[in-house]
């Protein structure tokens, strides 16, 4: 833990860092809620997936124009007018009749279209703040409180939904991003390396140029290319396993919907926990990030596989144990592919371009999500949950193959 002292002594990274804790766990367990009231309504995994949709239209029409804007604008206003706007849209729905389950899609709409903004100017703050020896304890750290805070939205939301209800529960979650907006305000002023021109004619052209820069650069760099794109396709396995998150309790696991975020995160929570202790000392240990990687994934191939083939054998006990342990076991495998690829993606990219490489990351996360999503949804619809696992799995297993057969040409090329 001494590694981890030095961050909590510095304020900066603790105000971006409970902004970061809040932001997460609102939008967690406001996405449980919200996909459980769908599911309840309309028994289908389509319309899930639809709801996706919804979050990620606006990464699509204004992500590549939110990233380019992270570098030439002050990142701590920023974030500070992110989290008001995000506060503003929970609190105001909260307020509204809730007689349409549909309009759900509408409040995820515009929720994510300030969090395009949001995302890119964290993500390229925090090598601001930390020293360059710093960044993988701090992405350690940042995603060891994502996980918690996904673990933690998940397993207390249905418990929330219970006891509080439905509207009370969004209350809630509008006084945490109150809260974050309230940490963001003292951040150090985090001023843009580049400055906007005065000439709106000129503002323009710079303005489409820093964003064509950073898609030039990420393809030109393999060392920044490769991370990127394993990134990316760890994530859009992630939204698609959130998004299915009902149909997995319901089908698979056998429990009821609002003890499934307990069952399931819980377990998974514990296991990236361990990760984000584990892999940092690891890397600082000097052990190569690719083989970190390619364990991992092999490791979360194998869990998949055998919570498809093995757990359903099992007796009532031992199926308890056996499913903790596989969940665990998968998110220890996610950290070790997401902590060592992010910190290398982070040291691999120059100051003036990170906003841009990262803003550009969440965009083709989201845009790269939709046809996956509907096409899990489609897949689960017909043909069940237990397919789109395997599906999962046997990409999980492809990419160590493929890692360690030609990861080594591919990189020294």
């Amino acid at each position: 833990m001494k590694e981890y002292k030095s961050l909590i002594t510095n304020k900066s990274f603790v105000y971006i860092w409970v902004s970061q804790i809040l932001s997460q766990l609102t939008i967690n367990i406001v996405n449980f809620i919200f996909l459980i009231r769908l599911f309840e309504v309309t028994k289908s995994a389509i319309s899930s997936a639809f709801l996706w949709i919804a979050f990620a239209v606006p990464a699509i029409l204004v992500g590549p124009f939110a990233s380019a804007s992270v570098d030439l604008v002050n990142k701590r206003k920023m974030l500070i007018a992110s989290n008001f706007l995000q506060f503003l849209t929970i609190i105001l729905y909260s307020f509204s009749p809730k007689t349409n389950v549909f309009l759900l899609y509408e409040v995820v709409f515009i929720y994510s279209l300030i969090n395009q903004f949001y995302v890119p100017a964290e993500a390229a703050s925090l090598p601001s703040i930390l020293n360059k020896n710093k960044l993988a304890q701090g992405n350690g750290l940042f995603f060891l409180t994502q996980q918690g805070s996904l673990v933690v939205g998940f397993a207390i939301a249905g418990f929330l939904n219970v006891v509080l209800g439905f509207q009370l529960t969004l209350f809630l979650c509008s006084a945490f991003l109150f809260i974050a907006f309230i940490s963001t305000t003292f951040l150090p002023n985090l001023e843009p390396v580049n400055t906007i021109p005065k000439k709106f004619e000129t503002a323009v052209f710079s303005f489409f140029e820093h964003m064509v820069d950073g898609y030039k650069y990420i393809k030109s760099e393999k060392r920044v290319l490769t991370p990127f794109f394993l990134l990316i396709g760890f994530q859009v396995v992630l939204q698609i396993v959130t998004v299915q998150f009902p149909v997995l309790a319901n089908d698979v696991l056998n429990i009821p919907l609002n003890a499934a975020g307990i069952l399931i995160l819980v377990p998974a929570g514990i296991g990236a926990t361990i990760g984000a202790l584990i892999v940092p000392k690891m890397l600082k240990n000097k052990f190569r990030k690719k083989t970190i990687i390619e364990i991992s994934t092999l490791f979360i191939g194998i869990s998949l596989l055998l919570l498809i083939f093995v757990l359903p054998l099992l007796g009532y006990w031992y199926h308890k144990i056996f499913s903790f342990f596989f969940f665990a076991l998968m998110g220890t495998g996610f950290v070790g592919v997401v902590v060592p690829s992010q910190t290398f993606l982070q040291e691999s990219t120059p100051e003036d371009l990170r906003g841009r490489v990262f803003g550009n990351f969440w965009f083709l996360v989201t845009a790269a999500s939709v046809l996956p999503i509907v096409f899990s949804g489609t897949v689960v619809e017909f043909l069940g949950i237990r397919s789109l696992i395997i599906i999962i799995s046997l990409i999980a297993i492809g990419v160590f193959v493929i890692s360690k057969k030609w990861g080594d040409a591919f990189l020294s090329d």
